[in-house]
C-alpha cells in the first residue's frame, strides 16, 4: 500500500502545481508594464484582423516578435478578454515545462533527481511567478528546455525525434523572443563539440539545411511586416532588442557582472544548504575528463548565464534557462544526500535557516514599514509566522529521513500562500487601472469618449481595460481642448492628474471629479487619477445627487483598500 502511494507522488504534486499555477489567474489584475502591454497587443489584433505589427496605446518598448501575442489571442478566443486568457499560454507553458523535466530527465538523471529537480525549480523564488504575470519567459523557457533535452540525447546517441523537437522548439522560440535561443542553442552546442568526444553526434542535426528552414517563420514574419508599411518597426526591434543590449542599458537595468549569479542565489534561498556544491558542480564540471551527466548540465548551466554577466544590460530573466539545469543539479544533490545521509557543512546548514527565516520575517515586516491595511497586515502576518513556524519545525528534524518532505512542505506551503493568500490581498493596491475603468463603465453612457490626460507612468492597463467598455480612449493633454470637449454635447469622460483637476476647477469650478488612487507596479510611487463624466456622458443622476464629490475622494479610496 505504501508503495503504491509512493508510485503516485508525482502525479499528485503535478495535480497540486496545475492548481497553484491556474489559481487566481482570472482574480488578480494586469501588471504592469509589460503584461499588461502584451494584452492591448493580442486585442488590438483580435479586433483589427492586424496580426503581424503589435501596437497598442503606452506600449510601444514592449514589441517583441508576435508568437505570444498570438497566443494569447487565441486564449481570447477561447475565454474571452480577461485577465484569466492572458494568463493561460504562460501558465501552460510553464506546467509543461516542469513536466519536460520530469519525463525528459527521468531516463538521464534517474526518477528521483528528475522529480527533484521539478521540485526545486517549482518551489524557488522566481520560475513559478512567470505563470503570474503573462511575459514571453514562460513561453521561452519551455522551447529553451525543449532544445537542451534535444542536444542532450543526441550528443549521446543520434535521434530523429529530438532532432525535430529541437529546429522546431529552436524555431517557435525565434518567433517568441528572438536572439536569445540562438546566443543559448549557439553556446551550448558549441561547448558539446568542443569538449564532448561524441561531437559528431550533433552533425545529425543538419544545420546546414534546418538552421534556414527553422528561420523561415519569423523572416517570413518579418516580410510581411515591411510589406504591410512596417520597415521602420524592424529596424527598431533591432536597434531596442539586439544593439541597445549589447552596448548599453536599457531602461536603467544595469549592473556589474556577477549581477546574475547574485539573482541565482536569492532565488533558490529555498535549498541554499545545496545550492553552493550544485553551483560548483554547475561551473567546474565543464573541465572533468569524464563527460557524463554533470558535465552536460554544466555546459547547459553556462549557456544560459554566463555571457549575460558581460552584457551593461541586466534582468533576471536573461538567464532564466540557466534555473532548469541548476534546479537538476540541486536535486542531484538532494539524492546523494538521501542515499547517504551526509549533511552540507554545519555552516551551510545555519546559513540555510537565517536566510530562509529572513524570507519569511520580511513577509511579517513588510506590512508594517508600507503602513498597508489592517487586514493585509493581519494577513501577512498570519501568513508569516505559519512559514517560520514550519521552518523551525524543519530544523528539528535535521538528522531524520523526514527533513527532506518537511523542507519541501515548507517550501510549498511558502507557494500557496504567496499565490492563494497573498497574492489576492495585494491586488486592492494596485488595481487602480481596472477600478478606473469600472467606474467609468458604470457611470457613462456607453458612447462616450474617453479623454486620458493623466500620463504619470504610463499604465497600460488604464487604456487596456477602459478599452473594454469604450471604443474611443484616446490620450489628450491640451486642457483647453478636454474643457472644450466636456462642455460639448458629445458624451465625455476626463481622467486627469491633481494639476489638471486644479487648473480645471480654476477654469470651470461646477466640473465633479472622483479620485482614484493606485500603486505603480513598475516604479515606487503611487498615481492620482481624477475622473469627471459630462452631463451628455452621464448614465444616470448619480452625480447631481452629491456621490461624486469635487478633490480628493477619501471615503472611496478607503472603501477600494478594505
Amino acid at each position: 500500500m505504501l508503495n503504491r502511494y509512493k508510485q503516485h507522488i508525482p502525479l499528485f504534486y503535478f495535480l497540486f502545481l496545475a492548481f497553484i499555477i491556474f489559481i487566481n489567474n482570472g482574480r488578480v489584475s494586469l501588471w504592469d508594464q509589460d503584461e499588461a502591454a502584451y494584452a492591448g497587443f493580442a486585442k488590438h489584433m483580435t479586433e483589427t484582423g492586424n496580426w503581424l505589427i503589435p501596437d497598442f496605446m503606452w506600449s510601444e518598448i514592449h514589441r517583441k516578435p508576435p508568437l505570444h501575442f498570438w497566443d494569447i489571442g487565441l486564449s481570447y478566443k477561447l475565454f474571452g478578454i480577461n485577465e484569466f486568457s492572458v494568463r493561460f499560454p504562460s501558465a501552460v507553458f510553464l506546467l509543461s515545462t516542469y513536466l519536460l523535466i520530469y519525463f525528459a530527465g527521468k531516463p538521464l538523471f534517474g526518477k528521483r533527481a528528475a522529480f527533484l529537480g521539478t521540485v526545486v525549480l517549482s518551489t524557488s523564488l522566481f520560475v513559478p511567478s512567470l505563470a503570474k504575470v503573462s511575459v514571453t519567459d514562460a513561453t521561452l523557457l519551455f522551447f529553451s528546455t525543449v532544445c537542451a533535452f534535444a542536444l542532450l540525447y543526441i550528443i549521446q546517441q543520434r535521434s530523429v525525434k529530438w532532432t525535430a523537437a529541437f529546429w522546431t522548439a529552436f524555431s517557435l522560440a525565434l518567433l517568441t523572443k528572438g536572439p536569445p535561443i540562438i546566443l543559448f542553442t549557439a553556446v551550448f552546442a558549441g561547448l558539446l563539440f568542443i569538449f564532448h568526444p561524441n561531437r559528431k553526434n550533433l552533425f545529425s542535426t543538419h544545420p546546414w539545411f534546418f538552421l534556414p528552414l527553422a528561420c523561415v517563420p519569423l523572416f517570413l514574419w518579418g516580410y510581411f511586416v515591411s510589406k504591410t508599411g512596417g520597415s521602420e518597426f524592424i529596424r527598431w526591434m533591432i536597434d531596442w532588442y539586439i544593439l541597445k543590449r549589447v552596448n548599453s542599458s536599457v531602461l536603467g537595468q544595469t549592473g556589474p557582472p556577477g549581477t546574475h549569479l547574485l539573482s541565482l542565489f536569492v532565488f533558490f534561498i529555498p535549498y541554499f544548504m545545496f545550492f553552493p556544491k550544485a553551483l560548483w558542480h554547475a561551473i567546474s564540471d565543464l573541465f572533468r575528463k569524464d563527460k557524463g551527466l554533470n558535465f552536460l548540465l554544466s555546459a547547459w548551466f553556462i549557456s544560459g548565464w554566463f555571457l549575460y554577466e558581460w552584457s551593461p544590460s541586466k534582468l533576471p530573466a536573461y538567464v532564466i534557462a540557466a534555473h532548469v539545469p541548476l534546479a537538476i543539479l540541486i536535486g542531484k544533490e538532494i539524492v546523494a544526500w538521501l542515499e547517504t545521509g551526509a549533511l552540507p557543512a554545519k555552516e551551510l546548514v545555519v546559513t540555510h535557516f537565517i536566510l530562509i527565516s529572513l524570507v519569511f520575517a520580511a513577509l511579517l515586516v513588510a506590512p508594517q514599514i508600507l503602513h498597508l491595511p489592517s487586514l493585509i497586515k493581519i494577513t501577512f502576518t498570519v501568513a508569516a509566522l505559519l512559514l517560520l513556524a514550519s521552518a523551525v519545525a524543519t530544523m528539528r528534524y535535521l538528522r531524520s529521513h523526514l527533513f527532506i518532505q518537511l523542507m519541501i512542505g515548507t517550501n510549498l506551503l511558502f507557494q500557496f500562500l504567496a499565490w492563494v493568500v497573498l497574492l489576492p490581498q495585494v491586488d486592492g493596491l494596485k488595481d487602480g487601472s481596472k477600478e478606473i475603468a469600472g467606474y467609468v463603465e458604470k457611470h457613462a453612457a456607453s458612447n462616450s469618449v474617453v479623454l486620458i490626460a493623466n500620463q504619470q507612468g504610463h499604465p497600460p492597463s488604464l487604456p487596456f481595460y477602459l478599452s473594454l467598455h469604450f471604443s474611443k480612449v484616446k490620450e489628450e493633454t491640451d486642457l483647453e481642448l478636454l474643457l472644450t470637449k466636456f462642455q460639448s454635447d458629445e458624451p465625455c469622460v476626463l481622467i486627469l492628474n491633481k494639476e489638471q483637476r486644479d487648473a480645471s476647477v480654476a477654469k470651470l469650478p461646477s466640473i465633479k471629479f472622483r479620485e482614484v488612487k493606485s500603486m505603480l507596479t513598475d516604479r515606487d510611487e503611487n498615481a492620482h487619477y481624477y475622473i469627471a463624466i459630462n452631463k451628455s456622458g452621464e448614465k444616470s443622476n448619480e452625480m447631481a445627487e452629491g456621490k461624486i464629490t469635487s478633490g480628493s475622494s477619501d471615503e472611496y479610496n478607503r472603501s477600494r483598500m478594505q
